[in-house]
Formats: C-alpha cells, sequence, structure tokens
C-alpha cells in the first residue's frame, strides 16, 4: 500500500509539472515537455492523456518539428481556457474592480466601479464585491461561468489563512470576512491578500530573471505597502499578512498617521504626508484621505520649479522610507526594490535622499547601489499578482497534489 502511495505521489507531482510547463509557455509539444522536465516520453504521453480527458489541456494545432524543418508534425498542447475561471478583485479607497480571466489567463470580462469605502458599512462592502462580481460574470455566456477561485486583492491587512481584511485605512471597519460572504454565492474558493504582496507576485510572474527569490515591491500611493519574497516564498506575518513597512516607527511620537498611531514612515512618505509637509501644514493635523492625483501633480511641478517646501517634503520621504529600507538590510541583508504607484512620478526627487540615508548606515554587507525600478501603476500588477495566485490553486487542484500552495518559484525554470 505504500509504495502504491508514493507511485501515485509521484505521478501528481509530474502532473503538476507538466501543468507548470504549460503554464509558463503557453503551449508545448510532448517533446517539448519531456525537455523543460526531464521526464520521459512514456510519462509525459500517459500524463498529458489523461489530462486531455479530463478537459484541462487541449491540443492546440499540429506543427512541424520543433528542432527542425524535417520529421512527423508534432501536436501542441496547451492550458483549456474552458477548463475554469478565476476573478481577481481590487478593492481600493475609492473604486473596487473585477477581472475574469480564463484558465489559459486571458482576460474574458472585467468590470471598475466608483466605490466610497471610507463612508460604507461592512454590509456594503459585501454587496457591492458580490454586485460587481455577478455583473462582471454576466458579460460571459452562461454556460461559461466555471468560476472555481476568487482572489481579492485588499489595501490594509488580511488573517494569515485569507479569510478576512482584519484592518485596512480605507475603512473604520475591523474584520470583514470577505470569504464567508462570497465562497457559497459564487460556490468557488475564496482568498484575500494584502495588494502589495500580490504586487510582488506579478512582479515574479513578469520578470523572473529580475525579481527571483529576494526582492521587495513598496507601493508609493496614498499609503506605503510592502510586498517581500525572501528565498523565493513571500513573507507573512504569524497571524496576519504582516509586512506592514508602511507602519514601521520612523519617529517616535513624530507626525500623524493614518493608523492612528505617530511617527510612521508613511505619516512621511504617503501622499498625504507629502502633501502636508510641502504645504506647511501642522504633521498633527488628521491626515487628510481624499488627497487626488491632481494635487499630488501640483506638488511635483512646484518641487520642478524649485519650490523649497515641496523639496524638502520629498526628501522627507526618501529619508523615512531609507530609514525603513536599511532598518530591514540590517537583519536580513540588502535585497532588489521595486517601487510602484502614482508617486515614482516624482522618485527624482525622493531617490537621492532615499540612497544616503541607506548608505549612512554603513554596513559592509550593505552594497553601496541598491538596484531599484519604477512602475506608476500598480493596478495592473494587482490584478496580474491575484489572478496567476488564483491559477496557480487551480493547477494544485487539477494536479491533484497535497500541496497547499504552489509558490511562483516553482516556475522559474520552466
Amino acid at each position: 500500500m505504500a509504495e502504491l502511495e508514493r507511485s501515485d505521489d509521484v505521478r501528481k507531482r509530474n502532473r503538476a509539472r507538466i501543468l507548470g510547463v504549460l503554464r509558463h509557455n503557453k503551449s508545448r509539444s510532448r517533446k517539448g515537455i519531456c525537455a523543460k522536465t526531464g521526464l520521459s516520453a512514456s510519462t509525459v504521453s500517459a500524463i498529458t492523456s489523461e489530462l486531455l480527458d479530463e478537459g484541462i489541456i487541449v491540443i492546440l494545432e499540429a506543427t512541424a518539428s520543433e528542432n527542425s524543418g524535417r520529421g512527423r508534425p508534432q501536436v501542441r498542447l496547451a492550458l483549456n481556457p474552458a477548463a475554469a475561471l478565476v476573478a481577481s478583485i481590487v478593492l481600493q479607497l475609492d473604486r473596487v474592480s473585477v477581472t475574469i480571466s480564463d484558465y489559459a489567463g486571458n482576460i474574458v470580462a472585467g468590470i471598475d466601479r466608483a466605490f466610497e469605502a471610507r463612508l460604507a458599512s461592512p454590509r456594503a462592502f459585501y454587496e457591492i464585491v458580490k454586485d460587481a462580481t455577478k455583473s462582471a460574470l454576466s458579460q460571459l455566456p452562461s454556460e461559461g461561468r466555471a468560476l472555481k477561485r476568487i482572489m481579492l486583492g485588499v489595501q490594509g491587512v488580511t488573517d494569515v489563512d485569507g479569510t478576512s481584511m482584519l484592518w485596512s485605512p480605507i475603512t473604520p471597519h475591523r474584520n470583514l470576512a470577505f470569504k464567508a460572504e462570497l465562497e457559497s454565492l459564487f460556490n468557488a474558493h475564496v482568498g484575500v491578500a494584502n495588494d502589495c504582496s500580490m504586487i510582488a507576485r506579478a512582479l515574479h510572474w513578469r520578470a523572473p530573471d529580475r525579481y527571483n527569490r529576494n526582492y521587495a515591491a513598496v507601493l508609493l500611493s496614498h499609503g506605503i505597502g510592502m510586498g517581500l519574497m525572501l528565498n523565493g516564498e513571500l513573507v507573512s506575518g504569524i497571524r496576519s499578512s504582516g509586512t506592514e513597512f508602511g507602519h514601521i516607527s520612523y519617529i517616535p511620537n513624530g507626525a500623524l498617521c493614518r493608523c492612528g498611531r505617530t511617527g510612521c514612515i508613511e505619516a512621511y512618505a504617503g501622499d498625504y504626508a507629502i502633501y502636508r509637509r510641502s504645504h506647511a501644514i501642522s504633521d498633527a493635523n488628521e491626515p487628510r484621505n481624499d488627497i487626488n492625483a491632481q494635487q499630488m501633480r501640483a506638488v511635483h511641478l512646484a518641487a520642478s520649479a524649485g519650490d523649497a517646501d515641496a523639496i524638502a517634503a520629498y526628501r522627507e520621504a526618501g529619508q523615512a522610507l531609507g530609514t525603513g529600507l536599511a532598518d530591514m538590510y540590517a537583519l536580513m541583508d540588502s535585497f532588489p526594490v521595486a517601487f510602484v504607484g502614482k508617486g515614482t512620478e516624482a522618485f527624482e526627487f525622493i531617490e537621492v535622499s532615499l540612497r544616503e540615508t541607506i548608505n549612512k548606515t554603513k554596513l559592509d554587507v550593505i552594497d553601496d547601489d541598491i538596484e531599484i525600478h519604477c512602475f506608476p501603476d500598480e493596478n495592473p500588477l494587482i490584478i496580474d499578482g491575484c489572478t496567476i495566485t488564483a491559477l496557480f490553486e487551480l493547477d494544485v487542484m487539477f494536479a491533484g497534489t497535497s500541496n497547499p500552495a504552489m509558490e511562483v518559484s516553482n516556475y522559474a525554470d520552466f
């Protein structure tokens, strides 16, 4: 019996490896799958036949040999778009968006709605997510709604099991149990994750050579967040999503933060903090939640024109961010950083003080020149992160493995 179980485990792992090749490469011949996985031709043939019979993969077309223009045409295999649907939901301060993708990763429907999160009751949160998801699904034929996974990317802290939004700066309400509210309605597994963690996952998927096993994604927006990948795995807390980089203490008893505490990195580097400093508003004043893109663009233009207060605001933001990163580097060595969000539009005024602050640590293990890249729009990355996370879960389910999570790093070599 034990030998049979071990044999079955091997078969499931091989199914997962084959699905991984097709997930990363879109399509491959059986010969190409053998080359990528190192599996024998007989094993690949047997498993792909199973997957074809189960409707998880499909035959695309017959092509000439991949290795030469001669020989018997090879059948190319691909993930079956109709095998399942996944929904990626992004919940923000002022809007909710739902993106529906098929099993092959193609976007097939979507909707974006304005949403005043600050004023909404818990019930209103649930209802707008439900209604937006229903509306997105209604764009598809009724026979094509095999929704199997829903992934929410939210601003704030989630529980480590991915069931609830424990706290968020976009609402005064706590413990919003999205999994319990949505799962039975849509008959689909639901997960909830911090939006910055989803950005980090998307960066790996898009550019695994640059964002491989160790890096951070830092969101520069109304708030400051971080998604952290260490040793190929997303970092979370013990009981929550953790990595609340924006709420690390920068100056004890300092500026008032949205979280209610004082002196957080976000209270100096978030949009509302930069706006507050650039307009010489007391940092003890209640942080504003209504600073818009036009107002932040005006601060950027003022700095470009030489306004001393605007330049000082960005410089202080760089110092706060640099101090936080330097503290992390002291704990776990240096890593590349992707800065993401509208705040990167003014990164030219942030970067110098950020790098100077990091380099002042004088730790020999820290490189003088940290690798930094900027991405001005976080939303496509959050959507991609949610989508690929949901698709990885489906791959695990279809492979039949007992592995509870298939990290993106497992696909890096495919």
